[in-house]
């Protein structure tokens, strides 16, 4: 329960819905990009991500200096999400 409420509790944040939108039009994406996308700093983006990423929402992977963000389509929770984004 108490996973749960954490990950419930990372969706309701405007940005990271914004993060989580930009990837589902965009994916993959680095870091910097996202926040470009979002309108806000690299360290704040990475922040909110960090949060994404312990709720299992998205998978980073390093590639020489880039750091790429996909999503998690698998987890039951972003699938229902991702149905209410507009493409």
């Amino acid at each position: 329960m108490k996973e749960l409420t954490k990950c419930l509790k990372a969706l309701a944040n405007e940005r990271r819905l914004r993060i989580l939108q930009e990837l589902a039009k965009h994916e993959p994406l680095p870091i910097n990009r996202v926040a470009k996308r979002i309108g806000l700093s690299l360290k704040s983006t990475s922040k909110h991500i960090q949060k994404l990423v312990e709720c299992d929402f998205i998978c980073r992977k390093q590639s020489s200096l880039w750091i790429w963000c996909t999503l998690n389509r698998q987890h039951p929770i972003l699938q229902s999400l991702l149905k209410h984004f507009k493409k």
